[in-house]
């Protein structure tokens, strides 16, 4: 067991300061909650890591999984759900404390003793906000050791304006000055990602291209426009300048809803052309067949696929899929998931992160900022908004999700060079921080269901990608 820890440890799967947080009986139930079986981690097998874990490493020829989710089916108790906010308060908390500003961050027990009028900085979990009748934010915060009230006042109008765009749950940085029980806030400092990231390019000219939300099934599915995007991928149709394009397609991303599926919500029957499941993804599998064998495709799952909507979603079951089985260039991962594209022996590759985008409404609508400013159809401020967060839904109640990992899976745990996503059925491409942010078209129109939410899709877009210059193309394939 403690070459267990000390494994883990080393790997960086496990912290210091997580072990600190559990008894060694809990740390052990945990590792051993699922059948152990062999699994690769950093091209090595070991039988010492069960199937819950991250799997990171594994190569899928020029394509490395560096985080990928599998089903999880530990008994879920309210000690996991509290174990999840731990590990997720604990990861946060270590990048947090690697800013200059955060160093020497105190606890908040510690903050009680401390004399009034003294400067202090601590890290914690936001367990609500209020708006008082001065007009002033109350924030009402978290750690480890206890809970404190924190207060913002209007007076301090950029930091006032931060305040709106916080939402529960989510770790911050506080710099402020202590007063009897609570500390008036001179500044929050959010997880973020580097401000010095680089802006990574292939040293070959190869290209990408993201589409997802296909929708197989559906009466509103949009087939001319996707027999046309084959037509194209495959170099049937377009200019000499189109078709050299093509040719440097190496890798195709599908993000998420690869099928209708059915009672995803009420009334959906009505909408389905095809009303078998299996018929679905058997419509699905004969499109991804007339992809060019030379083209690697990875597909996630979203939440009109046939699994669980808690999130991780693991890859899809193979027993919808029989027909893609044995294809060497396709891979099925989880929903969200980072895979590693095109590295080399002098580059290090890109880092894709894929997530469908089930948080998305909620964020849409809950951050003035976001909502003022066109909502969902303005999905790259929602991203770099999650970014700033490290998280993809860091507030309990935005998206549904699953314990029972070592880590919080929704954690952005390192800077990825794309952020991928679609659910919102509209195109978009945005930047932050020399991240790449791809919010994914559909290929179905609007459907009665949608049009009573107001979603108004944006449908038949590839985004294509040249991974050396990593200039964008938006190409519509809309048959009217």
């Amino acid at each position: 067991m403690q070459k267990t820890i000390r494994f883990l440890l080393k790997k960086g799967i496990l912290t210091s300061p997580e072990l600190k947080t559990e008894s060694f009986e809990e740390i052990k139930k945990r590792i051993f909650f699922l059948k152990t079986k062999p699994f690769v981690y950093d091209g090595k097998e070991s039988d010492e890591t069960p199937n819950a874990f991250i799997k990171s490493g594994t190569e899928f020829e020029k394509i490395k999984i560096v985080e990928n989710y599998e089903e999880s089916n530990t008994k879920i108790t309210v000690k996991e759900f509290i174990s999840l906010y731990n590990r997720r308060y604990v990861f946060l908390q270590e990048l947090l404390k690697q800013r200059q500003d955060m160093h020497g961050a105190t606890t908040i027990r510690k903050i009680y003793s401390a004399p009034d009028k003294e400067r202090v900085n601590f890290i914690a979990m936001v367990l609500d906000m209020s708006l008082t009748r001065n007009n002033n934010y109350i924030l009402n915060l978290e750690d480890q050791t206890g809970t404190i009230k924190a207060i913002v006042t209007k007076t301090k109008k950029e930091l006032f304006e931060q305040v709106r765009s916080i939402t529960q749950d989510e770790v911050l940085g506080v710099q402020g000055t202590k007063s009897d029980k609570v500390v008036f806030v001179n500044s929050l400092i959010t997880p973020d990602t580097p401000l010095n990231k680089e802006l990574k390019k292939t040293p070959d000219e190869i290209a990408a291209v993201f589409i997802s939300d296909l929708h197989f099934g559906s009466k509103a599915f949009l087939e001319k426009s996707l027999n046309k995007f084959v037509a194209w991928i495959n170099k049937k149709t377009g200019t000499k300048h189109q078709k050299e394009l093509v040719e440097k397609i190496k890798y195709l991303f599908i993000v998420g809803d690869l099928v209708e599926g059915i009672g995803i919500y009420p009334g959906q029957e009505k909408e389905l052309l095809i009303k078998d499941l299996y018929a679905q993804y058997a419509a699905f599998s004969d499109f991804i067949l007339k992809i060019p064998s030379h083209i690697k495709i990875i597909i996630c799952p979203g939440n009109h696929d046939s699994l669980r909507i808690a999130e991780p979603q693991p890859a899809l079951p193979k027993e919808y899929v029989p027909s893609l089985l044995n294809k060497e260039n396709i891979l099925f991962v989880s929903n969200p998931s980072v895979v590693n594209i095109a590295s080399s022996g002098s580059f290090s590759g890109l880092d894709v992160l894929m997530y469908h985008g089930f948080s998305f409404p909620f964020y849409a609508d809950k951050i003035e900022k976001i909502r003022t400013k066109g909502g969902l159809e303005n999905t790259g401020s929602i991203m770099k908004h999650l970014l700033r967060k490290r998280h993809l839904a860091p507030t309990h109640g935005s998206t549904q999700y699953q314990p029972g990992y070592l880590k919080d899976p929704l954690l952005i745990k390192s800077t990825p060079d794309f952020f991928v996503s679609g659910h919102v059925h509209r195109s978009s491409v945005d930047t932050y921080r020399n991240i790449t942010l791809l919010n994914c078209s559909c290929w179905v129109s609007q459907t009665p269901y949608q049009e009573r939410r107001g979603l108004v899709p944006e449908p038949a877009r590839a985004i294509y990608v040249n991974l050396k210059t990593r200039k964008i193309t938006v190409l519509n394939f809309l048959e009217k």
